[in-house]
């Protein structure tokens, strides 16, 4: 099974680090390719962000998606997903509901931990929240202070931030953690073993997922 990521951003700073993230979590016979856009935001952030992004990427991916049994677009805030699925026969997943779909399974009282404190991002990620129908369950959600283009620099002190975090949000009676930036990806076992509830990654839902629904449904390439 060949699986795109498709990366909604303007740069592939990111790509490769991504690609062995992908690849970590894959079963055997899946395989990983990690492109982003030729142009657009540097991350995704602002509501600005998102609308440039969500055009780029369902351009992008309906050029470039012969060949692959499915698509993840590596954002928690799903940009194009619901466009493309509408117009492709194909398994597109985004991480946000994926990972969030998962963690219903363990309780009923989420947290979700993203990138920036500032309200425009955390509002972003609340809408998305609700319109996946998960307002109910999402009891906490709290941004660590630092942008996603910063996330890279100093994994020790991104990994400090989003314990912390995820501790506050323990707190405040969350059950299971969602890691709710896919920039936060491959966290999950030390943010879970620090805080000792579970915590779940937005990118290994996402290819979960789709290793689930591609068996189901089957691939067209």
């Amino acid at each position: 099974m060949r699986v795109l990521v498709v990366n909604p951003v303007g740069h592939s700073r990111w790509d490769e680090l991504d690609r062995r993230i992908y690849e970590s979590f894959a079963s055997g016979g899946t395989s990983i390719e990690v492109m982003s856009l030729s142009r657009g935001p540097v991350s995704v952030e602002t509501a600005e962000d998102y609308a440039e992004a969500e055009s780029l990427v369902v351009e992008l991916v309906k050029e470039r998606h012969r060949g692959f049994n499915a698509v993840i677009v590596n954002c928690f805030l799903d940009p194009g997903v619901a466009r493309l699925r509408r117009s492709l026969r194909k398994v597109i997943v985004g991480p946000a509901e994926a990972s969030l779909s998962l963690a219903r399974n363990l309780s009923d009282k989420l947290a979700v931990i993203t990138v920036g404190g500032d309200e425009e991002t955390l509002n972003l990620i609340r809408g998305r929240v609700k319109s996946l129908g998960f307002e109910r369950l999402v009891i906490s959600l709290r941004g660590i202070p630092l942008r996603v283009i910063d996330l890279e620099k100093d994994r020790e002190a991104t990994l400090r931030h989003v314990v912390r975090e995820a501790s506050e949000a323990v707190f405040e009676g969350a059950e299971v953690i969602v890691m709710g930036c896919t920039g936060l990806a491959g966290m999950a076992r030390e943010v879970s073993d620090a805080v000792r509830v579970p915590v779940v990654d937005p990118a290994w839902s996402a290819l979960k997922v789709v290793e689930a629904l591609t068996m189901v449904v089957g691939g067209d390439e």
